[in-house]
């Protein structure tokens, strides 16, 4: 068998398995469920609260185009998770904040990850962790 022709269809398959599992979870005390988009934006937000976040800044960051961007921050706001803030140096630009609900939100996410974890993980040996971080590292090493 040729594993490097089966990495990138496994890999991808992983990562659906992960989403399909996350989606299946109520965002937040039984409110709607989030695409893995949206979480990730939360996401970014929540580690980025230090700084002013634009739309063309996700936009860059996950790279997608601005129409996608625009539909994700929207259905977020209909949410009531993000609040979009024009600013004083640019009226164009709209400043994208968390709201109070999102941070709520963030907090269960993190705890859905950590359970979900918890279960990728089950039995596989401190060694098989090693090996496979050796082999991510040079996959990374090996795309840049």
């Amino acid at each position: 068998m040729d594993y490097k022709l089966k990495f990138c269809v496994e890999l991808k398959s992983v990562v659906n398995l992960i989403c399909r599992e996350m989606a299946q979870q109520p965002a937040c005390n039984g409110e709607d469920t989030l695409s893995s988009m949206q979480v990730w934006v939360i996401e970014y937000l929540y580690e980025n609260q230090h700084r002013d976040i634009f739309q063309r800044d996700l936009e860059a960051d996950f790279n997608v185009r601005r129409s996608t961007v625009s539909g994700i921050l929207q259905n977020l706001e209909k949410k009531g998770l993000i609040i979009r803030e024009s600013v004083n140096q640019d009226a164009r630009l709209k400043k994208i904040s968390l709201t109070k609900d999102a941070i709520l939100v963030h907090k269960d996410m993190l705890q859905k990850v950590a359970i979900m974890e918890e279960k990728m993980t089950e039995n596989i040996s401190e060694e098989e962790w090693i090996a496979f971080y050796k082999v991510l590292d040079k996959i990374k090493k090996n795309l840049k």
